[in-house]
């Protein structure tokens, strides 16, 4: 038989890649009178087979064209799955790397007093946002089934001390005030602020929305600001010490006349030299005051060892208390009780401020009864003018009304200043020459030393009384 008279057709083979994501199709030639493989042919086979996805029909029909036999050729190909997004974590606040570093002014100046090593927070504020994982996108093999796409990678919220998610664990807030850092992958916040060092050029200035505790000294020329309490295990040496609390400091105060140390509440020292103290609570040190201003809304009380008040200015509400007052050098040494030093300036400066605000009111008193004689109807005044007669009334009946309102607290503070008769001064040993001291606005001048005295206001004069 000669190959004139085989007749095969052409044939069509399909076969798979791997996870059916690709679609082969493989033709064979025709034999003697055989008929060559159509597109149709091809497409009934790959039907056949399954394959209904991507199919080329330009691989198919170049195949065909350029007799490709027995070649394996890629006529479908699967659509891949999609990965989803990983999730992401929003930190709301500035990074220790971020803030970290002298700040730099516009003239290229580096301030190493601000190093930013505190970044407070408040209760309910937004520390990190998290943004979640998407799904991913499905894909397709070549047979058309959904091929389930890969979640991108979750994170969860840092959660650490001091911290509080929302319900969908989407958002972490600050639960109280205080200072947020990031330790072992967790974000937390401390509401106690514990600097294991002295405060100088390596930690710049503290400002602290909870409770500071330094274990060294803070330095001359740096800044310490709490809203709580402060607790000093070393020195202050002319620094300025701010608390909304209490001030406690184990070792002394030495500010200078350029640093000060001030707390809301009450003040504990073992000494203070040349430094300016106030406190709106009591002032409480250990062993001397020596050439100090000391301003107490409570008591101020000198009470172990020497226990002395030597020199400066020292001012409280109710009782100053030493074992000694001056010195045998006759220091002199101001001590002043009965009123409130808090309301002493206060009151200076409302009858400042009142002076000052009469002076206007007079001036706009006088120009309205300037426009009263005029005679001039408002109505045919000018819109400008007519306008500023109009601020004028309104500036008018602002400034009466505060008047009223210090002449108020004016008359309160005065009050205050006469409920001076349990106020007294103390010196448990001995006052020396040198002592001034006040009650209310009576004055006793110490000439000779007085031994175990206490110093008391009686029909409007300092009367001596001995405490033995």
């Amino acid at each position: 038989m000669s190959e004139g008279d085989i007749r095969i057709d052409g044939q069509v083979k399909i076969s798979f890649g791997p996870g059916k994501m690709q679609a082969f199709v493989e033709v064979t030639a025709p034999v003697g009178e055989g008929v060559a493989c159509s597109k149709e042919k091809v497409m009934k086979a790959l039907e056949e087979a399954g394959v209904v996805h991507n199919i080329s029909i330009q691989a198919i029909e170049a195949a065909l064209q350029e007799k490709n036999w027995n070649d394996k050729i890629l006529v479908a190909s699967g659509t891949d799955a999609v990965t989803g997004e990983d999730g992401r974590l929003i930190v709301k606040f500035p990074l220790p790397k971020e803030r970290i570093g002298p700040k730099v002014d516009e003239k290229g100046n580096a301030n190493y007093y601000d190093l930013g090593l505190i970044h407070n927070v408040k209760a309910g504020e937004l520390l990190v946002e998290k943004i979640p994982p998407t799904e991913g996108t499905p894909g397709t093999d070549v047979t058309g089934k959904e091929i389930p796409p890969k979640k991108g990678k979750d994170y969860r919220l840092p959660r650490g001390k001091n911290t509080v998610a929302d319900e969908e664990e989407l958002k972490l807030y600050a639960a109280c005030d205080g200072h947020v850092n990031i330790i072992d992958g967790k974000v937390i916040v401390d509401s106690v602020l514990t600097i294991a060092q002295d405060i100088d050029f390596g930690t710049g200035n503290v400002d602290f929305t909870g409770d500071i505790i330094i274990i060294g000294n803070v330095t001359t020329g740096f800044k310490v600001k709490a809203a709580g309490d402060i607790q000093v295990n070393g020195f202050i040496e002319g620094a300025e010490i701010t608390a909304g609390g209490n001030i406690v400091v184990k070792g002394g105060i030495t500010t200078g006349i350029k640093g000060f140390v001030k707390a809301e509440k009450n003040i504990f020292a073992r000494f203070a030299e040349n430094s300016r103290v106030e406190a709106g609570g009591d002032v409480m040190i250990a062993e001397a005051i020596m050439q100090s201003y000391v301003k107490a809304g409570g008591s101020v009380k000198v009470s172990e060892r020497r226990a002395a008040i030597v020199g400066g200015v020292i001012q409280a509400s109710y009782l100053i208390e030493a074992k000694v007052l001056g010195s045998q050098l006759a220091t002199q040494t101001t001590v002043e009780v009965g009123i409130n030093p808090y309301y002493r300036e206060e009151y200076q400066q409302l009858l400042k401020r009142g002076n000052e605000k009469r002076k206007q009111l007079d001036a706009l008193n006088h120009n309205l009864q300037v426009f009263q004689r005029s005679g001039i109807s408002t109505e045919n005044l000018p819109d400008s003018k007519r306008l500023a007669l109009i601020k004028m009334l309104d500036e008018f009946k602002t400034i009466r009304q505060e008047l009223a309102a210090m002449d108020d607290r004016i008359k309160f503070l005065e009050e205050e200043f006469e409920r001076v008769q349990a106020a007294r001064v103390r010196a448990l040993e001995i006052a020396y020459p040198g002592v001034r001291i006040s009650i209310g606005h009576a004055i006793y001048i110490v000439n000779d030393p007085i031994k175990y005295s206490e110093f008391i206001l009686e029909e409007g004069e300092v009367r001596l009384t001995s405490l033995r």
